[in-house]
């Protein structure tokens, strides 16, 4: 499992690292939006993929639980994951509702079907963005990148963030569910 994850960490990086050389070294209009946005479809499809799957994963019993009051429980950290509102303002979008806290952080299913419309939201802003707005220059969080690469934010974020929850599963006995780069 370890070497699978290295070797993802790398072929995400490299790709990351061709894409970033292409858009620094050329004009933007050599960018090849359309391999661009299948990329950023099929990473977030995983990770939408794999968001539910940790949702489903976990008993109700466990969602509260956090390791100590400093940090994040398991529900919160799925929500942290899946809810892509901050991606917004660097998209020029309106963000989404997650959904009623109180029931999604405390009923499994619930959870999974709010962590599937944040997922859809972001997805349909992937799909509906135009190809002359993927290069384009935007403000995000303090510096200046391409709206394409903040969706890349997102894909890596939700990577991150999903790693944290592994010992959750470990201390309630329960089997981490696949992670599925390829």
């Amino acid at each position: 499992m370890r070497n699978q994850l290295t070797r993802a960490a790398v072929c995400l990086s490299l790709l990351v690292s061709t894409i970033s050389c292409e858009v620094e070294d050329d004009s933007d209009d050599d960018l090849n939006v359309a391999t661009v946005r299948a990329f950023l479809i099929e990473g977030l499809e995983k990770n939408k993929e794999m968001d539910i799957q940790f949702a489903h994963a976990i008993p109700d019993s466990a969602l509260r639980w956090a390791p100590n009051a400093d940090v994040r429980d398991f529900a919160e950290q799925v929500v942290h994951t899946a809810d892509n509102s901050w991606a917004a303002s660097g998209l020029g979008i309106e963000t989404h509702a997650f959904g009623d806290t109180a029931v999604v952080l405390n009923d499994g299913e619930a959870l999974a079907e709010a962590v599937a419309l944040a997922y859809d939201w972001i997805l349909n802003a992937v799909r509906e963005l135009p190809d002359e707005k993927f290069t384009e220059a935007v403000e995000f969080f303090g510096a200046e990148t391409q709206r394409w690469r903040v969706f890349m934010q997102v894909i890596e974020h939700a990577t991150w963030t999903r790693g944290q929850m592994v010992p959750y599963f470990h201390v309630h006995g329960v089997p981490v569910p696949e992670v599925r780069f390829f």
